[in-house]
């Protein structure tokens, strides 16, 4: 899913097969993801950019939209500390750009820096109270951040703005559930609630099928047959696996399967589809299990001492 607007000028190369032996990888994936993205147009693209940000005759605000621009040029094929330089010249030079501030909130979550990323977001929200994704984009970070309560609220304002996209009713079901594991005798309502709410989306789409491996309605095996289905190119498949990836990642991840989460994980990052909220959080989610694990680790030393 992306973050806040659809990717242009994306070229994708013939599919590769994931770098895993048998050994290393789950049985049952036998699925194709791309592993090279080619940036020529977008490299085209930012050295126009930069020469046009050399001119001496510039506005400010002239000035500000190319930073902006060429930033998220970088941010297409993954180079987000770049991203993250020309997103504060951007606002240096016009510090009413509202998506730059968005930019900025996300560059700050993943590299956790949670009150950075507040200030980022909340900088979004005072300046266009009804931006679509800033809502979102806080939630992520406060659910990140480990404050899953104050990102309930943020992803509901997300939901309302259009309650018929499948990707926000799971993030809300993602911080519901945090807030449940935090509260072992409150109430096991997330999953109800997912079920409940998909039941009322209008199409019965990919969306949906995303859901429905939570709602133990599909497999992670027949979920990503359906992603390797009815695609218009390899960029639309590399996309849904990236997803998929993800998903089943998260999916694993709660059934208590460190290793084959962390398998999909690595295999959602390895589609570089850099624009997706899958892409970019896998990283994070990685280190979370990693995380866990060393605190199971330690507890466990504990114990035994």
């Amino acid at each position: 899913m992306h973050i806040f607007f659809k990717a242009a000028l994306a070229l994708l190369l013939p599919l590769q097969f994931l770098g895993c032996s048998a050994t290393q990888q789950p049985a049952q994936v036998k699925h194709i993801a791309n592993t090279y993205v080619d940036s020529v147009q977008h490299q085209i693209a930012i050295r126009r950019l930069s020469d046009f940000l050399h001119q001496q005759d510039l506005s400010e605000a002239q000035k500000a939209e190319l930073f902006f621009r060429r930033g998220l040029l970088y941010d297409e094929i993954g180079l987000m500390h770049l991203s993250y330089f020309d997103m504060l010249q951007a606002i240096e030079n016009n510090p009413t750009l509202v998506e730059a501030y968005n930019i900025l909130g996300i560059y700050y979550v993943r590299q956790n820096e949670f009150g950075r990323a507040y200030e980022a977001f909340d900088s979004v929200l005072e300046l266009k109270a009804d931006h679509n994704y800033a809502y979102f984009n806080r939630a992520i970070a406060l659910y990140y951040g480990e404050r899953p309560q104050l990102a309930l609220k943020d992803f509901e304002s997300f939901y309302q703005q259009d309650s018929n996209d499948p990707y926000r009713l799971m993030w809300w079901y993602f911080a519901e559930l945090a807030v449940e594991q935090r509260n072992p005798d409150s109430q096991p309502v997330a999953l109800q609630n997912l079920k409940n709410r998909s039941a009322l989306l209008a199409k019965n789409d990919w969306g949906k099928a995303l859901i429905k491996l939570y709602t133990q309605e599909l497999t992670p095996e027949q979920l990503l047959q359906l992603a390797a289905t009815g695609n218009d190119s390899e960029q639309m498949l590399n996309e849904k696996l990236c997803e998929a990836y993800f998903y089943i990642a998260k999916y694993y991840a709660q059934l208590g399967d460190k290793v084959t989460a962390e398998f999909y994980f690595k295999a959602a990052i390895s589609t570089h589809v850099y624009q997706f909220v899958e892409f970019r959080y896998a990283q994070m989610e990685l280190a979370r299990l990693s995380n866990n694990s060393t605190l199971s680790a330690d507890t466990t030393e504990a114990t035994d001492i």
